[in-house]
């Protein structure tokens, strides 16, 4: 069967009330701020990709803990999968994004106060205020997902809509 979507990865971690944020710098659309992540390689499952793309672009270590929130590109044709993840060591140091060749795409890789994230241009916005409302304890029992650019469903653990 071939494969309609490509899948990536992002892990949302949190560190002394701050998020771990990446800033990408494109040839082709202006500067923003996303959670660490990236494709995962072939042969390669959701949990192995998300601690290696966390290397790769910031020299932490994490372990993932659960699925918080999807969100579908259609035009991309991207499944990105965002995992909670607890941080387990390292200092944040910039790294690569060997997904995206050319210019350098990474320019700033740090640790943001969760109650200024709001300052921030940060992908995906519509995660932004459910963050500013739980914090850390956002992967208990939360689940969200952007399909459609301009919403999004919360849903419990069981997946009723809330």
């Amino acid at each position: 069967m071939k494969s309609t979507h490509r899948v990536s990865v992002r892990a949302l971690v949190f560190k002394d009330n701050s998020v771990l944020l990446v800033r990408h710098a494109h040839q082709d659309r202006p500067p923003f701020w996303c959670f660490p992540g990236g494709l995962v390689e072939e042969n390669e499952d959701l949990l192995v990709a998300v601690r290696r793309e966390l290397v790769e672009e910031t020299g932490i270590s994490v372990e993932p803990l659960s699925v918080v929130a999807v969100q579908e590109f259609r035009k991309e044709k991207l499944l990105e999968v965002i995992f909670l993840c607890n941080y387990m060591s390292g200092t944040v140091s910039l790294g690569s994004d060997p997904d995206n060749p050319g210019l350098p795409v990474l320019v700033d890789a740090r640790w943001v106060p969760v109650e200024i994230l709001g300052s921030f241009q940060v992908h995906p916005a519509e995660l932004i205020p459910h963050l500013l409302e739980y914090g850390a304890e956002i992967g208990v029992g939360r689940f969200f997902s952007v399909f459609d650019k301009h919403s999004m469903i919360r849903r419990n653990s069981t997946g009723e809509v809330l």
